[in-house]
């Protein structure tokens, strides 16, 4: 595969090297519209030795980082339906275009008030499609760094990092708005406002959800063959990704609304299967956080994160941002 007279690894590595010159947190994340982008002084933290880092695309995590500030920092709390999640929706509208995809927004009402999806559309070489989702909004009691600023970050970061390279499929990038309005209300929504064919052309729906805190990064699915092949990719850079089956998973994300319709899925989600019962839900030991988990609670912040756990955040977007990147351009089914 090539793309404007070079291959795609190498007009990768190309953009990497642009960003990292340019300082990519400031220099290459969308204007945001309302409220401006927090101060960071364009740094991420120092990576500590405890969190892999090696193999990853340089650059990156400091693209998904650049949004994952915005949107924690910069917007903080952001419940379905309040003006603060239309507000991240805005964001996320903003930047697909500064990318210059087209955007679609999906208005949707709900039992709690009104949210949107957010689609940006890349035309592939096949009519067949690849979604990748993250839902924007979060709980009421936290700025929801990793719950899903996080997801949003990787999101946007792969958008910008594939933009002009020929894809072997066509891909839906798509914000899901409502998420933790217990019922996934925009996932369902984007669900249902496909017809049979559409639902066909789908050959895979990736989901990126908490994505940051967790000790150890998951990759789950029905979708085996790009399951397998991620987790092939993620070896090969030296962090290799765990998996559970998804007959351990709730149906408490946006994958499952592909899922219940017949679409398969593959979702992105750092955690600790192996403490607390053993579900899932305990993120980190027991004495971070609320027993253990930041998702849900008021430790999910950028700066308790960064305080408790220094590096862990880029190396997660890094890996994830990776990883989607290469699945997108390279895997062929």
């Amino acid at each position: 595969m090539r793309t404007r007279g070079g291959t795609v690894r190498g007009w990768l590595a190309g953009v990497a090297a642009t960003c990292l010159l340019a300082g990519c947190g400031a220099a290459m994340s969308p204007q945001q519209p309302t409220p401006a982008t927090p101060a960071t002084g364009g740094s991420t933290p120092t990576l500590s030795s405890g969190y892999a880092t090696s193999g990853a695309l340089p650059g990156a995590a400091a693209l998904a980082r650049a949004h994952l500030n915005a949107v924690a920092n910069g917007i903080g709390g952001r419940y379905s339906g309040t003006p603060a999640e239309h507000r991240a929706a805005d964001y996320v509208r903003a930047a697909f275009e500064r990318l210059g995809y087209p955007v679609q927004t999906q208005p949707f009402t709900f039992n709690e008030g009104t949210s949107s999806n957010v689609v940006a559309t890349k035309q592939g070489a096949s009519a067949k499609e690849i979604v990748v989702g993250a839902h924007y909004d979060s709980v009421e009691v936290a700025d929801g760094a990793d719950d899903n600023a996080s997801g949003v970050g990787v999101l946007l970061a792969a958008a910008e990092l594939v933009r002009e390279v020929q894809t072997p499929f066509t891909i839906r990038f798509v914000a899901f708005g409502a998420e933790e309005a217990d019922d996934l209300f925009g996932s369902q929504h984007f669900v249902s406002s496909l017809d049979a064919a559409q639902r066909r052309a789908i050959i895979a729906m990736v989901n990126l959800d908490s994505v940051s805190a967790g000790d150890l990064p998951y990759v789950y699915g029905d979708a085996h063959a790009l399951l397998e092949w991620i987790r092939t990719a993620a070896a090969a850079i030296g962090q290799p990704m765990e998996t559970r089956p998804v007959s351990d998973l709730h149906e408490d994300a946006d994958y499952y609304s592909f899922q219940a319709a017949g679409i398969p899925f593959v979702y992105f989600e750092a955690t600790n299967w192996n403490l607390g019962d053993e579900d899932g839900f305990t993120q980190v030991s027991a004495q971070y956080g609320d027993e253990g988990a930041i998702i849900h609670t008021r430790f999910d912040t950028v700066d308790y994160l960064d305080a408790t756990f220094p590096g862990r955040i880029d190396a997660r977007l890094g890996l994830y941002t990776t990883v989607l990147v290469q699945a997108l351009t390279q895997f062929r089914g």
